[in-house]
């Protein structure tokens, strides 16, 4: 009986507990019209969005956009606090140039938040599939493009205490197959936000991650994804292109076209997490956003290894040409 007491009275804790941390979740830091927050691929997706959504809060923004293009349609739709910077995270003078500026804008107040938002996927399709030379362009963006910004503006982050945010995937946390070299790249981001975190903990800067499942964005969708696995096949040796061109290409080809029936559609969801890193008082270290991310992989994250290896992995080859590629085939002989 006292066993079951004790039990009960843990499970009383907990739930306080529970509801305490829901509580200081909700807590929103109250003066952000002296704040200024730095993010990273503004041109369209989460970075444009989030970009609006703090404007319209009254935070100063200064927007990182790629292209000038991206530049004028964001101050088109943006009030005069949103400052923009022309930047490609790959060029360390872009990036000091950004830096230059910011020191400018933000004066003694610091940078209070920086957000390493820009990414790019260039593959779904078997490992072998992929040359070399995707996975150093997706590292030289997701990964490296994220390392060079936070050491260059981290020196504005201390002097406000500030935070930095870096958008990570959920499948950062998986070894996802077809996506290995994003997964490289966004597990990269996670480990490094994670060593910042630590070392940084005494300092008063915090580091957090942004870990959305898949979302209707120019960085993935189904076309995209089919017109990727194609032209993979296509540059493929003989060799790899029977192994992976039946039951293999099939499933995959399966798996891109339900993709486009469950992918999340509103990437507001992964804004408000990303303004809530920014502006709670007491944010989370890391965000899973979107129905896949919480459910699907948090699902998966209570079994063993070994079944999540055949639960995700792929079926073994048959030697056979899936129908999706025969016509290629076709036409290429």
């Amino acid at each position: 009986m006292m066993l079951f007491d004790v039990a009960i009275g843990l499970l009383i804790l907990y739930f306080v507990w529970k509801i305490i941390i829901l509580y200081l979740r909700t807590l929103e830091i109250k003066k952000v019209s002296d704040r200024y927050v730095f993010i990273t691929g503004c041109d369209t997706g989460f970075g444009y969005l989030l970009a609006r959504s703090l404007d319209a809060k009254g935070v100063n923004v200064i927007a990182g956009c790629l292209t000038e293009k991206g530049s004028r349609n964001l101050k088109k739709e943006a009030s005069s606090r949103v400052k923009t910077v022309q930047l490609d995270v790959t060029d360390k003078k872009s990036v000091e140039r950004a830096f230059e500026l910011t020191k400018q804008y933000v004066g003694d107040k610091g940078l209070w938040g920086l957000v390493n938002n820009a990414g790019i996927m260039l593959n779904f399709c078997p490992a072998e599939w992929t040359p070399l030379k995707d996975y150093e362009t997706e590292s030289k963006v997701n990964l490296f493009g994220t390392i060079d910004m936070s050491l260059t503006f981290l020196p504005l982050l201390r002097m406000s205490r500030g935070r930095l945010v870096n958008v990570c995937s959920v499948i950062a946390n998986w070894g996802y197959p077809g996506l290995s070299g994003y997964v490289v790249s966004k597990s990269g981001v996670k480990m490094f936000t994670t060593c910042l975190r630590r070392e940084l903990f005494g300092s008063g800067v915090t580091t957090h991650t942004i870990e959305p499942g898949g979302f209707n964005t120019n960085i993935a969708n189904e076309s995209k994804f089919l017109k990727i696995l194609k032209t993979a096949y296509v540059r493929s040796d003989t060799e790899r292109q029977n192994f992976y061109g039946g039951k293999i290409s099939s499933y995959i080809f399966f798996v891109i076209k339900w993709y486009g029936v469950f992918i999340n559609t509103k990437p507001q969801k992964v804004v408000d997490v990303m303004t809530h890193a920014l502006l709670a008082k007491h944010p989370k270290n890391s965000y899973a956003v979107g129905l896949d991310a919480t459910l699907f992989f948090g699902f998966l994250s209570w079994f063993p290894e070994w079944l999540v290896d055949r639960l995700l992995g792929w079926p073994a080859p048959d030697g056979h040409l899936c129908s999706e590629l025969q016509n290629i085939a076709n036409k290429k002989n």
